[in-house]
């Protein structure tokens, strides 16, 4: 994705568009921003010219068009942010910087890190690029804040989440018809892809039982922070940290290799699933935060 569409992408993310949507948006600009770059009267020439040349093209002949205009409307999208796209005066700059420079602490940080090293692993154990469904991916990081939550944790302050009281990712699930949902975990999904952390494609042959045709694989930037921090990531120095990491592992080796039909009939020997009304909430994240000597830290990520 070259830094120019990315700017396309990160101002409907701003707006609001999420998922389909989202996917939706990209498509119906496609033909108009060619044919902008196209445009002998285009405030630039080609691509290549300044990126704020390049911004006052978005405004002046895509982001204002009545097509992407009716668009946001039919989407929903807020009004006051319509009107900046009716007016051809969308903060580009503002909505490219949200979505590539974030200032995270180490409680969302870890998330990111695991999230890593779950598509990571799942690569090294399946032989495949990508996961596949979506809701593949919320499953399986599901099972495992499952299975954290069925080890004994020791606790004199229990508060019945076993394990997952303390370590696991932070993220609350949802039942849904034969799958788990986390809009938690797709904001930061879709995060990662923003920053190409990690890569989001459309299956173009998907299986019929598959609801979110995405596949969601590792991106250029999850390889170059793999191949730098590779070492330190190999051996956490944190025993909440490991025991997070074995059972995402046990997860992978267990459950990586099975479609969605399979996860679903595993899902249904879950008693906390089974025994879910669909749509309510069938597991919480993380229940306490990291310790950090100073709360008050927080890490800037440059993507």
């Amino acid at each position: 994705m070259s830094v120019e569409w990315l700017a396309v992408r990160r101002v409907g993310e701003w707006a609001g568009l999420r998922e389909e949507s989202l996917e939706d948006y990209l498509l119906l600009i496609d033909p108009i921003h060619e044919n902008a770059i196209e445009n002998p009267n285009s405030p630039v020439d080609g691509v290549d010219d300044s990126q704020s040349n390049y911004f006052d093209l978005l405004n002046t002949y895509v982001f204002s068009s009545v097509e992407v205009v009716g668009f946001l409307k039919e989407r929903g999208v807020e009004q006051e942010v319509v009107a900046k796209f009716e007016k051809g005066n969308v903060p580009i700059q503002e909505a490219f910087n949200q979505y590539s420079v974030v200032d995270y602490g180490l409680d969302e940080l870890v998330d990111l890190i695991m999230l890593i090293k779950f598509f990571d692993e799942y690569q090294d154990r399946t032989g495949e690029s990508a996961v596949q469904p979506l809701e593949k991916v919320h499953t399986l990081i599901y099972l495992v804040n499952h299975r954290l939550s069925e080890e004994d944790s020791n606790s004199t302050t229990s508060l019945g989440f076993g394990m997952l009281e303390r370590t696991g990712f932070r993220y609350t699930f949802r039942k849904r018809e034969g799958y788990v949902w986390s809009d938690s975990l797709q904001r930061d999904i879709d995060r990662l892809v923003a920053w190409s952390v990690l890569d989001k494609e459309i299956v173009e042959d998907p299986q019929q039982e598959w609801d979110l045709s995405y596949a969601i694989s590792s991106g250029k930037a999850a390889e170059m922070f793999l191949i730098r921090f590779r070492s330190e990531l190999d051996s956490f120095d944190s025993l909440l940290l490991n025991e997070w990491e074995f059972k995402q592992n046990d997860v992978l080796r267990d459950l990586a290799d099975i479609s969605k039909v399979g996860l679903t009939d595993h899902l249904k020997t879950i008693s906390k699933f089974a025994d879910c009304p669909e749509g309510r909430i069938v597991l919480n994240g993380r229940a306490k935060r990291f310790e950090n000597k100073d709360d008050n830290t927080e890490i800037a990520i440059n993507a």
